[in-house]
This record gives structure tokens, sequence and C-alpha cells, in this order.
């Protein structure tokens, strides 16, 4: 006489099976979510990086980032070009301007891939995650006067003073740039460590 698995048997068993499923989504998203930030982060870091060299290099400030008193600038296609034409970073130009993916300038990698999904359809308008395309500009802000500190960087709204050449920060994946108090326990990402700042007002 064969002997099969009783209901309640079966019934155990697909409980088991759906809390490891539920468990093991749970853990890649994750996963993805951490993975996405540390791009993230990787690229303000980059920028930042290129952007000091850039200012080492010619000793001054190009006139596309000096914009008022540089504490917030929109890493957007005029900005970001001095950076391209020095070949500080890989971003493509065409006839003298920002060009295929990076036309609309140094963008978050959930804009990037928005960008490259969508071709030349793309718009600043576009939403993305919880902003548009428009928010997920990188934005910077530089050390006019030399002496290696931003003075009063406005980083969502907050000013922070940051011992550095070149500042850069990017919001999350929501589009949203942060207070600085608030950005760092989130998802927005910064070029500089919580060591640097010099004050928050």
């Amino acid at each position: 006489m064969k002997k099969g698995f009783t209901l309640i048997e079966m019934l155990v068993v697909i409980g088991i099976i759906a809390v490891l499923m539920g468990t093991g989504v749970g853990a890649y998203s994750g996963i993805v979510k951490a993975a996405e930030k540390k791009r993230c982060q990787e690229l303000v870091a980059d920028t930042a990086t290129a952007l000091t060299a850039l200012y080492q290099k010619n000793g001054a400030w190009p006139k596309a980032l000096r914009r008022g008193n540089a504490t917030d600038i929109e890493l957007d296609k005029d900005a970001a070009l001095p950076l391209a034409k020095a070949g500080y970073m890989s971003l493509s130009i065409n006839d003298g301007k920002l060009s295929g993916y990076d036309r609309f300038g140094i963008v978050s990698p959930w804009a990037a891939a928005h960008i490259k999904k969508r071709g030349v359809g793309a718009s600043l308008s576009d939403k993305v995650g919880g902003g548009s395309l428009q928010d997920h500009i990188l934005h910077c802000a530089l050390d006019l006067d030399g002496d290696g500190i931003i003075k009063g960087a406005i980083v969502g709204g907050e000013s922070v003073d940051i011992r550095a050449t070149a500042a850069v920060w990017c919001c999350g994946k929501d589009g949203v740039i942060e207070r600085y108090s608030a950005g760092r326990k989130k998802d927005d990402a910064y070029s500089w460590s919580h060591g640097q700042t010099m004050g928050v007002q």
C-alpha cells in the first residue's frame, strides 16, 4: 500500500518554501539597493576627484563652473563640459558639446539608465524614481579662494562648510536632495566624509 503526503504536510512544506522565498526576495532587494547606492557614491567621489584635478591643472576654475558664489552648481551639460574636454571623465563630446547619453550632464545612475532606455526621447522633465531627470543631475560646490575650505555649500537648502577643493552630491533614487544632516542618514550620496564638515547652519 502506497503512502502519500497528507494535506497538512503539503501545507507545511508550501509554508516553509514561501517563508524562504520571502526572505530571499527581501535580502536580494537590500543587496540591489546597496549596490545602487555604492554606484552613486563612486560617481560623486570620481566627479569630485576630476574637478579637483581640473583645478590643480589650470590653477583656476573654468568660467562654466564659476556661477554666482559656486555654493550649489548643477553639473549640467555646460558645467560638465570642461571635465569632458580635459579628459578627466569619460563623457561623450560631439561638436564641442556633450552628446549621446551624456547630453544632460553628469546624472545619477538611475537617470543614466533611464536615458539609455529612452534614447533620443529622453527629456529633463521625464519621471525618474520620485523626481524628474532634472532632479538627478549631480550638484557641486567649489573652493573659490584656494584655502581648502568650501564655505557655505548649499546641500538640500542647508549651508555646510566642507574641507575640500570640490564637493559633489547627488539625490538618491527618490529624486530628492535632503538637507545634509538628514540626507546622509538616507539615500543621498556625498563626495566628502562627515569628518570633513566644519559646520552645518
